[in-house]
């Protein structure tokens, strides 16, 4: 039966536990990097999505990953419904009380799916119109 001093053993176990983090660690990089391809593939930039979220909200803009766990909407509009059910899209940053910018992070736990919009979509010839010079 063969010994081991108790240096070697230690060396062996730490060895293995920093193969093993740098693999993890390679892993993890790879996966965020081909997500983010996939995403930016899919993703058109040229046209609007529309981001469905898990509060029954929804949001149209221009949609970038921006990490693993964030997605950033740009140039957002979303619907107001008044209190005879009638539905406007508004601008965001236009109405609000505390003035946001218009840009929103959105936490993509809370995306229950995103689409893109097709350049005949009522809500993008809306958007054109509400964008029309005065």
């Amino acid at each position: 039966m063969l010994k081991f001093g108790k240096t070697y053993i230690l060396s062996v176990i730490a060895s293995l536990v920093v193969v093993n983090l740098g693999l993890t660690v390679f892993l993890l990089l790879t996966k965020t990097n081909s997500d983010l391809i996939n995403f930016n593939k899919i993703a058109e930039p040229d046209t609007y999505q529309a981001v469905f979220l898990s509060s029954d909200q929804i949001y149209f803009g221009h949609l970038k990953n921006v990490g693993s766990d964030y997605l950033l909407l740009t140039d957002v509009y979303y619907v107001k419904v008044d209190e005879n059910s009638v539905g406007q899209l508004v601008k965001l940053g236009q109405i609000e009380p505390h003035g946001p910018k218009d840009e929103m992070v959105i936490n993509q736990d809370h995306i229950l799916f995103w689409e893109n919009l097709r350049f005949d979509s009522p809500v993008i010839q809306t958007i054109q119109k509400m964008n029309m010079p005065r």
